[in-house]
């Protein structure tokens, strides 16, 4: 990956009886997002163990990228449901990756 990629993890939890609602808004976010120039994986999991719990991994071209994405009206869209969806705030985590040593 470049230098400049920024990788994230969102983590969001729904919630009490909003599980599926939450899973749909997030599913119908995967396609245009993956769409996006500055897109370079945008992929959505749900924890086995607790299933309220959904991680959105991401990673994009650049923090330009992600401003861009997050202006978007597809994203707006999902912003405005979130706090009747989440049970807590949207945690995001910030990832470097570590290639291997050569």
């Amino acid at each position: 990956m470049a230098d400049n990629t920024l990788s994230i993890i969102a983590v969001l939890k729904a919630k009490a009886g909003c599980r599926e609602s939450l899973k749909s808004a997030l599913q119908a976010l995967i396609v245009p997002t993956r769409q996006e120039e500055g897109c370079l994986d945008y992929a959505l999991f749900q924890l086995q163990e607790t299933p309220d719990v959904f991680y959105m991994r991401e990673s994009w071209k650049g923090q330009e990228a992600l401003d861009a994405h997050i202006a978007l009206p597809h994203f707006q869209a999902f912003v405005q449901q979130m706090d009747a969806l989440l049970a807590e705030p949207l945690q995001l985590v910030r990832l470097n990756a570590i290639e291997p040593q050569i």
